[in-house]
């Protein structure tokens, strides 16, 4: 998944950093929800699906997805597909896992927990572009904004 960045600028390389430290952080605070401690390989499964379809997929999608765009649509993609992934990644994960197992929990009522991944990964995707203006040398995602 770490994609060779030898040509990839200061910037770029950071966002990867961050990018991986996110993943472990978020990947802990779902696995660790409510004091959970012990081992169970389908809470397990369960809980990497939870990261696979709110965290890895709507960052990679949106990530491609803006290298598609430019201009005032790369930052409208960049504002709006990570929230818009997570968001689809957590009904899906919702109606496949959580659904079945407890019928009285409705969408409408734990669709607010897509937000802060989304906003994380919106963040992760203007990183290059807020550090590499400080930086002498524009990244290649600067280049195709403007």
């Amino acid at each position: 998944m770490l994609i060779s960045n030898a040509g990839a600028s200061k910037a770029e390389k950071i966002r990867e950093w961050v990018w991986w430290g996110f993943l472990l952080a978020y990947f802990a605070s779902k696995y660790f929800v409510g004091g959970y401690t012990g081992f169970s390989v389908n809470y397990a499964l369960s809980v990497i699906a939870l990261v696979m379809l709110t965290a890895i997929l709507p960052y990679y999608f949106a990530r491609w997805m803006t290298g598609q765009q430019k201009g005032a649509r790369r930052i409208s993609a960049m504002i709006m597909m990570p929230i818009t992934g997570t968001a689809t990644g957590l009904a899906v994960y919702f109606t496949q896992f959580i659904a079945p197992n407890y019928p009285s929990i409705e969408l409408a009522n734990i669709i607010h927990r897509a937000v802060l991944p989304g906003a994380a990964i919106t963040v992760l995707l203007f990183t290059p572009l807020l550090l590499g203006r400080f930086t002498k040398t524009p990244t290649s995602e600067q280049k195709q904004v403007t």
